[in-house]
């Protein structure tokens, strides 16, 4: 399995209050949803592929909305998740 790096980000970001509201009232139910699909993902062991480029999204992303110590640690436990595989 590939994962997006929308799913990857969605999880570790809460929605932010600045969304228009019509918008923002549907992201709590998908940052669940990615939640779960996350969780699930790691409980079952899936084989999880991911494009070293789709790692430089998740840092830009979270850096940019919330902070890079919290970049940092999202990237070093994607890395040293077990069933996670980084592809060159």
């Amino acid at each position: 399995m590939v994962l997006d790096s929308s799913v990857l980000v969605k999880p570790i970001l809460k929605p932010g209050h600045w969304l228009p509201n019509e918008i923002y009232k549907r992201k709590p139910e998908t940052h669940r949803k990615a939640r779960v699909l996350i969780k699930t993902l790691k409980l079952h062991q899936a084989i999880v592929l991911i494009p070293y480029p789709v790692l430089v999204e998740v840092a830009a992303v979270v850096a940019r909305l919330a902070s890079r110590e919290l970049a940092e640690k999202a990237i070093e436990s994607l890395k040293a998740t077990k069933n996670y595989i980084i592809i060159c």
